[in-house]
């Protein structure tokens, strides 16, 4: 068929390709650029979430280490 390679080993070869493709997209670095409008969109969507939560919860997020405690605790490492 295509110098000699057969149907099965051409679907073998363009499914490792799709499946080496899925692994390279999923290590790309999405919502931490400051350019582009989907990175933007992501942000505002992870602190909308983070503030829901923290008022559902009721500790406030804290930016230094990450997680939901009162202002006046120590960090809970």
């Amino acid at each position: 068929m295509f110098n000699g390679i057969s149907p099965e080993s051409m679907i073998s070869i363009l499914a490792l390709t799709l499946i080496g493709t899925a692994g390279l997209l999923a290590r790309l670095p999405v919502g931490t650029c400051r350019e582009c409008p989907h990175c933007r969109l992501e942000k505002l969507a992870r602190e909308r979430e983070q503030l829901l939560l923290s008022h559902r919860i009721g500790d406030p997020f804290c930016p230094g280490c990450g997680r939901r405690h009162q202002p006046d605790e120590d960090h809970p490492f």
